[in-house]
């Protein structure tokens, strides 16, 4: 699968990325005048907040300038039908798999909850990306995870109650992960939710699980959570 395919997945990605839309500022019908007193903390305070936003936006920039760059080099998938297949036995959640565009994107649904997995490969043997592996590993897996973590409806990251990030690497391979736990209660139900990415870069290929999953039963979080430590174990490192 070549530039047609690829550039599909980009766009799809792309789309997702631009399709948080803004917050407009109120729209003021009455003038209210008003005394401001400006301090040395105050305009430090502000200062701050303007450099956090700017160094937000550039970290934004350089993942998503990273993102276009990766899927327009010379890539391609590889299949993951047989990981799939073994890490998949044995799962309690119903299922159905997708297979398309080079991704196996899997929907689980369980008596309480529901949720889904991604899993591919990336041929990257042919790739004229100007990147060390570390470099790849953290920003595809870090953009991953935050679309992956996105589709948990209605979470946002107050209701995560632990997370872990790390990345490692070892001569001519890596492997990253991430994960987080989610508890939130409106005070008459609980959600219980969990999202992971797990990345390994080796031989010049990049396997790449996500997932999250969100139910009102704790036991389901927990039975998702290890059937994507069964996906890592799967995973050739």
């Amino acid at each position: 699968m070549k530039a047609k395919a690829l550039t599909a997945i980009l766009a799809a990605f792309m789309l997702t990325m631009t399709a948080c839309g803004t917050i407009s500022p109120p729209i003021q019908n009455a003038v209210t005048e008003t005394t401001t007193t400006t301090t040395a903390e105050s305009i430090h305070d502000s200062a701050a907040s303007s450099g956090a936003e700017s160094s937000l936006e550039d970290e934004k920039i350089k993942t998503d300038t990273f993102i276009a760059e990766f899927f327009d080099s010379n890539i391609c998938f590889a299949d993951t039908s047989a990981l799939v297949t073994e890490a998949m036995k044995g799962s309690s959640f119903e299922n159905e798999i997708d297979n398309s565009n080079g991704v196996n994107k899997i929907t689980l649904k369980g008596s309480n909850g529901g949720g889904m997995i991604d899993v591919l490969c990336i041929d990257l043997s042919q790739s004229d990306l100007d990147n060390d592996m570390e470099y790849i590993l953290e920003n595809f897996g870090d953009y991953y995870f935050g679309q992956t973590s996105a589709q948990m409806s209605g979470i946002t990251e107050d209701d995560f109650v632990s997370s872990y990030r790390m990345t490692s690497s070892v001569v001519s391979k890596g492997k990253y992960q991430q994960y987080g736990s989610v508890q939130k209660s409106d005070g008459m139900a609980t959600q219980f939710g969990y999202t992971e990415t797990y990345a390994v870069l080796s031989e010049n290929k990049l396997t790449v699980v996500s997932g999250a999953f969100l139910s009102s039963d704790m036991m389901e979080r927990q039975s998702f959570s290890q059937l994507m430590a069964k996906f890592a174990e799967n995973v050739k490192y």
